[in-house]
């Protein structure tokens, strides 16, 4: 693992000895963004209330590009809270390194970028090409989220090659990386353990269009997933996913009446014979509402959503503050 990051830190400071002599235009920026939520829900089962504090944590995102050819970018999660203790935020520096669990880096990467091909290393997120995956954790609500979203981890370490057109409207790429079955994330495995994704992006008019097969723990997965705006701040996003142990479809749509709320209603449903996933039939349904209080800008977020979770025999709701501060370092 310290050869990893001994590895990561080498190929960051020739990007920036690189960048130096050739003295291109660089910029990085940080992203920091708590997220504070309060969920009470109903078992429907067992006829009782209970409350905890949902996704409640706190993130840093640091982007930039050093010159023309490289950039980089890197997520951490810091802080977690599902209640009144530092058991989930201990969880994250307890499992460093670990490849099934969430720990405190969500990715960390760089790239390298030549006429439109590129080269990234380190870690990042499988590309299952969901619209699901493809968000900010912190934007997401995990009660109407799907089984692949909550219990796989996405974020492996690995790399990737891959094109994409000058306004990445169209994208194609290749990946392999560790995956969940992994104790550890920088074992040297046979190859027929990697995970290994093709998947493509295209977005053509006001529609975008993703798809990927993958060869994974769960067999081999093709997801696909189409996202659309019309006028009038009216989307409509729909995702779908198979495998032969698992697969699922949700349906997503929108409005925003104006800048400062936006109104969503999502539906899922999907069948699992999978310990890792899913073990059962699942159908899910939620609908909230997103307001932006300050006037010129959506930094900050406040958010509440009423969700139904038949598996899991719940009603949910959720209420939450996320801000986002934006800060130009370089």
């Amino acid at each position: 693992m310290k050869r990893l990051f001994v590895l990561f830190a080498f190929l960051l400071v020739s990007c920036a000895v690189f960048a130096q002599d050739e003295k291109p235009q660089s910029e990085g920026t940080l992203l920091i963004v708590p997220r504070l939520d309060v969920d009470p829900a109903y078992g429907l089962g067992e006829n009782s209330w209970s409350v905890d504090l949902g996704t409640t944590s706190f993130y840093t995102f640091f982007d930039g590009n050093l010159g023309d050819h490289f950039s980089f970018s890197l997520g951490n999660h810091w802080l977690a809270f599902s209640e009144l203790s530092f058991g989930d935020t201990e969880s994250l520096y307890r499992n460093s390194g670990r490849a099934y669990v969430n720990n405190w880096v969500d990715w960390a990467n760089i790239t390298f970028s030549f006429g439109g091909f590129f080269v990234n290393l380190g870690k990042d997120y499988i590309h299952f090409a969901t619209y699901e995956i493809d968000a900010y954790d912190h934007d997401s609500h995990w009660q109407i989220n799907s089984a692949m979203w909550n219990n796989y981890q996405v974020y492996q370490w690995g790399g990737r090659i891959g094109w994409a057109d000058e306004d990445e409207e169209t994208k194609l790429m290749l990946e392999i990386s560790s995956d969940q079955t992994w104790e550890k994330a920088f074992e040297i495995r046979p190859l027929d353990q990697y995970a290994y994704t093709l998947y493509g992006l295209h977005e053509f008019g006001g529609l975008s269009a993703m798809a990927s097969i993958s060869k994974c723990c769960l067999g081999v997965m093709g997801a696909m997933g189409l996202q659309t705006e019309f006028g009038d701040g009216i989307s409509l996003g729909i995702d779908g996913y198979a495998a032969k142990s698992y697969y699922g479809a949700a349906l997503k749509a929108g409005f925003a009446p104006t800048d400062h709320f936006d109104l969503f209603v999502k539906i899922g449903y999907e069948r699992g014979d999978n310990e890792l996933v899913l073990s059962g039939d699942r159908f899910y349904t939620g609908a909230g509402c997103y307001w932006y209080p300050l006037r010129d800008s959506q930094d900050l977020r406040v958010h509440g959503l009423v969700s139904y979770d038949n598996f899991e025999q719940t009603l949910g709701l959720s209420l939450g503050v996320t801000y986002a501060l934006n800060l130009q370092l370089f």
